[in-house]
């Protein structure tokens, strides 16, 4: 697990924001190194990497990970260096008071967000709207009007944390685990046994429009097209039935939006190679880049993977290692696989 563990930490102190995903660009094509044949950035943010099978006119296998994280922009300074600020995809504000994050203006300035003290409320004492939101900078207003222009972002402070041994705590695990586990695969890779060009996007924009892959796929045309993404992991209670397990392997969805065939397909490899994997069902929209890359141009055969996690879109997300390993021996398992398209 220690290279899984290095892997992550770099694309965890990779700071990309949706949207301003070029902030961790160049982080990111640094950990690759020569693993690829060719990387290039297309023009909505998206990296994409290749790397080629020795076999002659391999069909294509598009593997997708998004590299966005959730975040805020600043839209306003106030007086004692207070930012006013707007949500980077979906956040729950009732955790964020007190939470510490890294504002991008023209340095990198800390911050903490907070907000008025439970005992000064009068009236609603239910969780605080955005507005009522801000992040302390400790500047003048006008030191903060100086460094951090109206329409910088902030991300969540990097800290990744380990308890009992394989969970991994931290901001941005949605979806950089699963990153982690298509660059952990694709190292190991060997191109004399993979059945496919493997082309993996480390995606922009998931969080705030899930338009990135769908774009390079009108250039890739793949023959076979696999989102990954996190999934709310069970917790101990009763929950909705897209919850799975963690520490018992990445999931495959059954979904209007998912080709059926492949799905079969894939499933069936699977148990056949004895390679562990939970089943979501999930009959309508996925909420993932799988709903608009499966009607990418004409449609692409798609199949949804996703890793359990806990705590989504907050400062403290929790995945567990060895999840992040049966993502990677599932895409590795496939990728030199010849059966599982026609």
């Amino acid at each position: 697990m220690e290279k899984i563990k290095e892997i992550l930490n770099i694309l965890i102190s990779a700071t990309s924001p949706s949207g301003y995903e070029c902030l961790g660009a160049d982080a990111l094509e640094n950990l690759v190194g020569d693993t690829f044949d060719k990387i290039y950035t297309d023009n909505l943010g998206t990296v994409v990497l290749l790397k080629k099978s020795k076999k002659e006119n391999a069909k294509k296998l598009l593997v997708d990970a998004h590299f966005d994280t959730v975040g805020l922009m600043v839209t306003r300074v106030y007086e004692g260096g207070f930012l006013g600020v707007c949500s980077l995809g979906g956040l729950d504000t009732s955790v964020l008071p007190s939470g510490e994050v890294t504002v991008y203006g023209n340095e990198e300035i800390y911050g903490i967000i907070t907000s008025t003290p439970p005992h000064l409320k009068t009236g609603d004492s239910s969780a605080p709207k955005l507005k009522e939101l801000y992040i302390d900078t400790g500047l003048t207003k006008e030191e903060a009007e100086k460094k951090i222009p109206v329409g910088s972002v902030a991300t969540f402070r990097n800290k990744v944390e380990y308890i009992n041994g394989d969970y991994v705590i931290s901001a941005g695990l949605d979806d950089k685990s699963c990153l982690c586990a298509l660059l952990y695969a694709a190292q190991a890779l060997d191109p004399e046994k993979m059945e496919f060009d493997l082309y993996i996007t480390a995606s922009a924009q998931e969080e705030t429009g899930k338009c990135g892959p769908s774009r390079a796929a009108y250039d890739i045309a793949p023959d076979l097209a696999i989102v990954t993404d996190v999934n709310f992991a069970k917790t101990g209670k009763d929950e909705d039935f897209e919850a799975i397990e963690c520490k018992k392997g990445a999931s495959i969805d059954i979904s209007s939006v998912c080709t059926r065939k492949t799905v079969k397909s894939i499933m069936k490899h699977l148990t056949s190679e004895k390679i562990p994997y939970q089943v979501v069902c999930e009959p309508r929209a996925t909420s993932t880049n799988a709903d608009a890359l499966s009607i990418s141009t004409l449609g692409f055969p798609t199949v949804l993977m996703s890793i359990p996690l806990k705590a989504m879109h907050t400062p403290s997300e929790i995945v567990n290692l060895k999840d992040i390993k049966s993502l990677a021996d599932i895409v590795s398992s496939i990728a030199t696989c010849k059966d599982i398209i026609d």
